[in-house]
């Protein structure tokens, strides 16, 4: 059996579509070696294919005594045909989807902008694929053609076989296909020679530029290498050197600038301080003077709810002491009232005073902050400053150790002229020109000597850059951790204050609480007050109004007795002149029943109009007030004596009782009087404090 070589390509379907132009150009450059390759296979296979055509023509000449081995080689020669004919569709599908890969390709040449001018080598190189693809595909349908052919010569051999009888009749136009036949492999087979010489020589040649470019690609990956471990290890042999010249120079600058910084921010932080303290001071004074009028004031509260009391035991007890009592209760109500004003206005300051704590602990709290923030700076300034110093520290032993090799060298470079000097020495007789090149080689040692001693003094006095650079920065390590630790002493007592401060604001906010309470208990009683101030002046308004009617009942009695004592005269004066005459002539009874009529009818009109005025003006309460008027008139037919005797009675009980009323009368004014001057005065009051 013949062995088919076979290259398995890249599945179209596996591709990415997200590939570059780049990537698609070297894909079809494999898969037209692919295909090249495939091809030349191809070939093979076909003139493989054409030696058995032509065996199978002879064995379709020879018909009469078929063999074995030529049926073997006819079916040899029609399995190859279908596997070349499988293998020719297989290609050519091959070359149309690579085909369409590359048309694919050349819009994304032109979305990859990117590319700049390799996009125009791609496309040429696209280009040159897509005519190269051309070429194989006329190869191909080449094939194709003689493997159609093929298959026509095994249909023409099955028809032979089943017309075994017409073959005979067909001989000579058989031969005649056959010499066709013949002549046309010969020129497929020249053909083929230049086909597969081409195809060789285009394999040869891109074998080569495959070579040359992998070969390129490594050289210029190797160059690339070693020129970026070059500029990496230039870079940072730079870097190295310029952070040690920026460090050396700028360390002592930014650490006095720090520790300047620093200093301005201790001094603010102090100023702090110190005014929070002040305030507190002054908020304690505050609170003590506040304490201290509040406890004057609740004393005077205190004497003021005695007094309040005392006034009302007065009122109720004494009615005579109003007017005392009530001048009192004004002035005292007065200064209550001030007081409450006086108060309230030292509540407000309280307030105020709390208003500005509160405002001052919150500066003190904001102050806190910004010293924790500063103690945080601090902490982070103190470790950046020990990096610094341990890097300096690293540089210090790098150079100590430069400095002892540099020593060695150095060492080393005075043995070697030592040995020269006695070379020198011992080989001045044996030629000069000996002596010459070891006199160059002095001179070479000897510059290398200055040069390595320049170098190690150099080496030292960096030495003691660094150095006295570490001391400094140790020592302003030492001074920035004692003022951090002083800004930590003084942030834990800016705190301890600031809680006594709440502390002392939560206690002036319950005092202030107790004082408001206090206050409105004041203002209660002060309303109570009030309200029995008003209670007071309505009863005083009352009596008053009830002593200005005794008053005018007590006038319209008294002028009522003396038209009674005025007409008891008068009827005196008559009993009495009747009595005269009687002693004096006897009277005849006529006259004297017209003269009693007379008299009777005077004393009966007087009686009628003191009733009739009693009866119009008001009842009075005291029975000792009324007098029986109509007891004295009843009885007519009284004798002389009896008349008399109650004359001498009447007058006498008259006298007694208008001598009784002349005082009460007097003390009824007065009182009426007083009266009307308090309620004059309390009205005014009222006005005025309204």
């Amino acid at each position: 059996m013949i062995t088919i070589y076979k290259k398995m390509g890249h599945p179209t379907g596996e591709r990415v579509s997200g590939d570059t132009a780049m990537a698609v150009l070297t894909r079809t450059e494999l898969d037209l070696a692919y295909s090249s390759e495939k091809l030349l296979n191809l070939e093979i296979l076909l003139m493989q294919v054409s030696s058995r055509a032509r065996d199978f023509e002879a064995l379709t000449t020879e018909y009469e005594d078929i063999s074995n081995e030529s049926i073997e080689k006819a079916f040899e020669f029609d399995a190859l045909s279908g596997i070349l004919n499988m293998e020719v569709k297989e290609l050519d599908n091959f070359m149309a989807s690579l085909q369409m890969e590359i048309m694919d390709a050349h819009p994304k040449l032109s979305w990859d902008d990117h590319l700049g001018e390799s996009s125009i080598k791609i496309e040429e190189k696209l280009r040159d694929a897509e005519e190269s693809i051309k070429q194989l595909q006329d190869l191909v349908a080449d094939i194709r053609m003689q493997s159609a052919k093929f298959e026509g010569t095994l249909a023409f051999a099955h028809n032979e076989t089943r017309t075994g009888g017409d073959e005979e009749m067909e001989n000579g136009h058989f031969s005649s296909m056959n010499s066709k036949w013949k002549l046309q492999t010969v020129d497929q087979q020249r053909h083929l020679l230049q086909i597969l010489e081409k195809s060789l020589a285009r394999e040869m040649d891109l074998e080569k530029k495959l070579s040359d470019s992998r070969s390129n690609e490594e050289d210029l990956k190797l160059k690339l290498h070693y020129a970026e471990r070059e500029s990496y290890l230039m870079e940072e042999t730079l870097e190295m050197i310029l952070e040690k010249m920026f460090e050396a120079e700028n360390a002592a600058e930014l650490l006095l600038g720090i520790a300047k910084e620093l200093i301005g921010k201790f001094q603010i932080v102090q100023l702090n301080l110190n005014g929070s303290l002040h305030r507190e001071c002054e908020m304690r004074t505050k609170l003590q003077e506040s304490m201290t009028k509040l406890s004057a004031e609740e004393s005077a509260l205190e004497k003021l709810k005695t007094s309040c009391a005392e006034l009302d035991n007065i009122l109720v007890v004494q009615e005579n002491g109003l007017k005392a009592s009530l001048k009192e209760a004004d002035c005292k109500c007065m200064l209550v009232s001030s007081d409450v004003l006086t108060l309230i206005e030292k509540v407000r300051a309280l307030e105020e005073q709390l208003s500005e704590s509160d405002i001052q602990l919150q500066m003190a709290k904001a102050s806190v902050e910004a010293s924790q923030e500063q103690q945080t700076l601090l902490h982070s300034e103190l470790s950046q400053l020990e990096n610094v110093i341990e890097g300096l520290k690293e540089n210090v032993w790098k150079t100590e150790s430069r400095a002892e090799s540099a020593e060695a060298r150095r060492m080393q470079l005075t043995k070697t002229n030592m040995e020269l000097n006695e070379k020198l020495g011992l080989l001045r007789n044996s030629g000069s020109e000996k002596a010459i090149l070891l006199e160059t080689k002095l001179k070479e040692s000897n510059r290398q000597l200055e040069h390595a001693k320049a170098s190690v003094e150099a080496m030292e006095q960096q030495q003691n850059m660094l150095y006295t650079a570490l001391s400094d920065m140790e020592h302003i390590n030492k001074e920035l951790k004692g003022k951090v630790a002083k800004a930590e002493s003084r942030a834990e007592n800016a705190e301890s204050k600031c809680t006594l401060l709440t502390e002392t604001n939560l206690e002036l906010n319950e005092e202030l609480g107790y004082v408001r309470s206090r206050l409105e208990c004041l203002e209660t009683s002060l309303n109570q007050t009030d309200d029995a101030k008003v209670a007071t002046a309505k009863d005083i308004g009352i009596r008053s109004k009830i002593i200005t009617d005794l008053v005018m009942k007590l006038s319209l009695e008294r002028e009522c007795l003396q038209l009674q004592i005025s007409a008891l005269r008068k009827k005196n004066k008559v009993l009495a002149e009747r009595c005269k005459t009687k002693d004096n002539a006897p009277i005849t009874p006529s006259h004297k029943g017209s003269d009693d009529g007379n008299e009777f009818s005077i004393l009966k009109q007087s009686e009628e109009a003191l009733t009739e005025s009693s009866t119009t003006n008001f009842q009075v309460g005291k029975p000792a007030v009324a007098i029986p008027v109509h007891d004295t008139g009843t009885d007519t037919t009284v004798s002389e004596e009896d008349s008399s005797g109650a004359e001498c009675k009447i007058e006498s009980v008259r006298t007694i009782e208008a001598t009784q009323l002349t005082p009460v009368f007097l003390l009824m004014v007065f009182l009426v009087l007083l009266i009307s001057v308090l309620t004059f005065y309390v009205y005014q009051r009222k006005n005025s404090d309204a």
